[in-house]
């Protein structure tokens, strides 16, 4: 939520076939400048990093380690790829991530898609999230910036200085109508993901057709994504018996869904609204989301 005292500056990245934007936020008070030297130093290694995830983890890329394991070619799981260096694990990092993301929705999060290896619906959120963690955190730690966020393909990742007011304000957008907005969440530090299949047609297995789109909050965008695929994948009731059997995510997730019929509904987490910092509103807002700073 922008004050007068602060100011926001943004930066767009291509990559993975959609748009990332980068921004921080300054104090008024600061130069202008100084923010988008931030921005000019910071925005090439976010882009590089985004560029080695496709080259890691496209389906659509021959030369990419996913491509070699949907060929039966896993030994990117026993050797180092690229990324960084961290590398050595990050393929076998994605495909744990997905196995765990499988179980713990009882299967609705499949990496297999249309029969091969498509770890895809927990790509994108990791990579945002391992992006803000990397690149954007530490200026913030360091007290260079107020806030910062990342996302990309309806995945968001925000945090905002412990000593900030600072919050995001994010749109959740109608599929049904793409100039509408249909809630408005108010995030610190957190992740929100939204999936369906307005903008990218049906890219998910989808064993009911009940929602047309879920936007998920989570205190990370990882498991904010894998859930947000989940829903579509379940359909509202699965989801919401999932989530209920879920201990740590009824704690912290949030979600507007939204049905094929048009209709809203939402989920909270479980826990004391008066001790929380994200709301969905619409016209009241419901608070919810703790402050991990």
């Amino acid at each position: 939520m922008p004050t007068t005292t602060t100011t926001i500056r943004a930066r767009v990245i291509h990559a993975m076939t959609i748009p990332f934007t980068i921004q921080l936020v300054g104090e008024q008070t600061s130069a202008v400048e100084q923010i988008d030297t931030l921005l000019d130093d910071v925005t090439p290694r976010i882009a590089a990093f985004l560029a080695d995830v496709e080259s890691t983890f496209s389906p659509f890329r021959n030369d990419s380690q996913v491509a070699a394991a949907r060929r039966g070619d896993w030994s990117a799981l026993m050797h180092p790829g690229p990324l960084d260096g961290r590398s050595a694990t990050a393929f076998a990092e994605i495909y744990a991530l997905a196995q765990q993301a499988k179980a713990l929705t009882d299967g609705y999060f499949d990496p297999m898609h249309a029969g091969a290896y498509d770890p895809t619906g927990i790509v994108k959120g990791w990579a945002v999230e391992e992006a803000h963690r990397r690149f954007l955190k530490p200026l913030l730690d360091a007290g260079r910036c107020e806030a910062a966020a990342i996302g990309g393909g309806g995945d968001i990742q925000t945090r905002v200085r412990a000593d900030s007011d600072f919050a995001w304000r994010i749109g959740v957008a109608d599929p049904f109508d793409a100039t509408a907005t249909l809630r408005t969440v108010t995030l610190r530090n957190g992740g929100i993901a939204t999936s369906g299949t307005a903008a990218r047609g049906e890219h998910i297995t989808r064993r009911t057709h009940d929602l047309a789109q879920a936007t998920v909050v989570d205190d990370h965008l990882t498991f904010a994504d894998m859930w947000a695929t989940a829903a579509i994948s379940a359909g509202e009731r699965d989801f919401r018996a999932m989530i209920a059997r879920n201990s740590v995510s009824r704690a912290t997730l949030s979600a507007v869904l939204v049905r094929e019929d048009g209709t809203v509904a939402e989920i909270a987490p479980a826990t004391d609204p008066d001790a929380n910092d994200m709301n969905i509103n619409d016209l009241n807002e419901l608070n919810h989301l703790k402050d991990r700073s």
